[in-house]
């Protein structure tokens, strides 16, 4: 819906880029037809507008207020645009989730892509937290409606888990190794390895740590950064133990390899918390389960 004349759309395109020829390949137009389009609006307002330069266009005084003058009222109706798309689909919905680091990436990204292609009148806000017990208080505090995490044993009256999905914690080496691509192996086939393993302060630290036998060589290294770790693997510096979403970015990238245990059931659970389920909105439920169905779907396609 083109409220602003062709005139007037040229040369707000001229004004930006400084060329009358610039702007005619953005228009698709040819740099002639630029030209006499801006003529006639400068016929029609009966000033001049542009100051025709041996390199390129100047806007005159006149010209720069008209300038402002269009560029406030293209706003004006990019923002009618809006307000009829918002009528037409109903009234937008906006909730946050927040969720932690491990989840940033290209699949998780393409699985939100997904729920809003899916549900176009909910708009949703993502914030990202390291740890879990961050997110529980902006979830307390209201500042986010659905909190998404690896976080164990949350003993609080003020918070629900509504959904969760085990992940299975596993061995990750880069492609090459001599573990990658065996299928299942027993934990002592890490012994020979160096091992990289989170600080205790996380969920998947304190798994490992209390779990894995003492017989592993750990690496020097401590650190809450799981994407330091995984860089650290894919230079061949050692290897680590993490659940299938944590690296799942890395697998799809084919940058690194998930190897099952076989002797050993460690798993670590992605859970869904809200305020009060009584009193979810009915959006949030909405969300929640398209991520929690979409998530599960991904691990199948991925690993099993």
């Amino acid at each position: 819906m083109p409220i602003l004349t062709t005139g007037a759309r040229c040369f707000l395109e001229v004004a930006e880029v400084g060329s009358i020829r610039k702007a005619a390949v953005h228009l698709n137009l040819s740099a002639s037809a630029v030209n006499r389009q801006i003529l006639n609006f400068e016929d029609e307002l009966g000033v001049r507008l542009l100051e025709r330069l041996p390199r390129g266009v100047r806007l005159t005084g006149v010209g720069t207020m008209v300038w402002e003058k269009l560029c406030q009222c293209r706003d004006q109706i990019d923002s009618l645009h809006t307000e009829l798309e918002n009528l037409r689909v109903g009234e937008r919905i906006e909730i946050t989730i927040g969720i932690m680091d491990c989840l940033v990436g290209s699949t998780f990204a393409d699985l939100l892509a997904a729920i809003t292609e899916r549900n176009p009148r909910i708009k949703i806000n993502i914030r990202v937290y390291f740890l879990a017990e961050d997110l529980v208080r902006k979830l307390k505090s209201r500042e986010i409606d659905l909190m998404v995490a690896f976080a164990q044993n949350i003993s609080d009256d003020d918070i629900w888990k509504i959904h969760s999905i085990t992940t299975r914690v596993g061995v990750i080496v880069p492609p090459g190794h001599r573990l990658a691509g065996r299928g299942a192996i027993p934990v002592e086939a890490c012994y020979p390895e160096t091992m990289l393993l989170p600080e205790r302060s996380m969920t998947l630290g304190r798994l490992v740590r209390s779990a894995l036998p003492e017989r592993l060589r750990i690496a020097p290294l401590r650190t809450n950064s799981m994407r330091l770790i995984r860089e650290t693997i894919k230079h061949n510096r050692g290897i680590s133990f993490m659940n299938e979403i944590d690296v799942w970015n890395d697998v799809h990238a084919a940058t690194l390899v998930f190897v099952p245990l076989a002797d050993m059931d460690l798993s670590t659970e992605l859970n869904f918390f809200v305020r009060d389920p009584k009193s979810v909105s009915e959006p949030v439920r909405t969300v929640a389960a398209s991520l929690h169905d979409l998530i599960t779907a991904e691990l199948v396609r991925l690993y099993r």
